[in-house]
């Protein structure tokens, strides 16, 4: 893949960003250090396309792109120096940021809950209340035990009335479509790709209840950084922001294109499944506050809610600093029909 790191580049970059970057002023073409979540997918369409345009080289960045291995694990990369930037589930970040790392929210790309009660049409589960007198698979170690509960509590269902089946997490297709329960947690982007792609191969109505659409706040994927590279090169970040959503919508105004991009970068994607997680990324990334704020604006009162509701499950205190809207433009962007009437048709 174009730009990825290997593992010796990232440690030279780790004792580089310890010695510190010179100021921007200083340095044209500085080399920016961007690590995600995961594997690559059509939700990172908008770094691509960023990169592409020559969004990031007409600010003096020099972007490269590393894979990630976890939230938890790019968000210690970013907290140590080693990266700049660091593409993290919102909700890990707010805790590692509650449990004393410097780190900073600074833009969000899944501004809907990602999380969804997830079931065969036959089974009969319409409303959140129906998972109860059910079952669901799930590992045990999964973020979505810790979650659950709360989100129980949230839509008035009774946890004792559902039971859960505990098993490996690569277990958890095979185990859904054999029809061994009733529901599983879906994700997306993430999860529910390969689910939706199956299913419409085997025939299969597949029903989601999407958290968001019950009062659950919280955001997915978005963008970190360390607290010092805030204060040290506010515009290096400012001008990451901007071009990194820049690209995200060249993509909602040219989704064939950017998902043309994605996939030169990474021919190892497969098309449909990228494809899905580019319509998932876009769909979330258009929220009302958006459209009205700019792209990546996080909303106080959804920060609100899933600050104090990480902080209550995970023992915290509630920071204070865990977010900006600061680097946020305001900046319109048109939505082709064929994306919008596409997007409506989601399941």
């Amino acid at each position: 893949m174009k730009k990825i790191l290997c593992a010796v580049l990232a440690a030279l970059a780790g004792v580089a960003f310890s010695l510190g970057f010179p100021s921007y002023s200083e340095a044209q073409g500085k080399r920016v250090l961007v690590q995600f979540a995961w594997v690559v997918g059509g939700l990172h369409a908008g770094f691509f396309v960023a990169q592409e345009k020559g969004y990031y080289a007409s600010k003096g960045l020099d972007v490269s792109i590393s894979r990630g291995f976890g939230s938890g694990d790019t968000a210690k990369v970013v907290a140590t120096g080693k990266a700049h930037f660091g593409e993290v589930n919102l909700p890990t970040a707010i805790i590692s940021r509650g449990k004393g790392m410097p780190l900073t929210n600074i833009g969000v790309i899944i501004g809907k809950a990602p999380e969804s009660f997830l079931s065969f049409a036959e089974k009969g589960i319409r409303k959140p209340k129906d998972v109860e007198g059910k079952s669901f698979a799930e590992a045990t170690g999964a973020a979505i035990m810790v979650t659950w509960p709360a989100f129980a509590k949230l839509a008035g269902i009774d946890i004792n009335k559902v039971t859960h089946i505990p098993i490996e997490a690569a277990a958890k297709p095979a185990v859904f479509f054999s029809g061994q329960v009733d529901w599983v947690a879906g994700f997306r982007p993430g999860f529910d790709e390969p689910v939706i792609l199956r299913a419409r191969k085997e025939g299969k109505k597949l029903v989601f209840l999407r958290w968001e659409d019950y009062g659950w706040k919280v955001y997915g994927n978005g963008l970190v950084t360390h607290q010092d590279v805030l204060k040290r090169d506010p515009k290096m970040v400012a001008d990451f922001v901007g071009a990194t959503m820049a690209g995200y919508a060249y993509a909602i105004e040219h989704p064939e294109e950017a998902l043309n991009i994605t996939l030169k970068d990474n021919p190892e994607l497969d098309r449909e499944t990228a494809r899905l997680s580019l319509l998932f990324a876009l769909d979330a990334i258009m929220t009302s506050a958006s459209k009205e704020k700019g792209l990546g604006y996080m909303e106080p009162d959804r920060m609100a809610f899933q600050t104090k509701l990480m902080s209550d499950l995970m023992n915290f205190a509630p920071p204070k600093d865990a977010y900006t809207n600061q680097f946020i433009q305001r900046k319109a962007f048109k939505v082709p029909p064929a994306l919008a009437a596409e997007l409506a048709k989601l399941p």
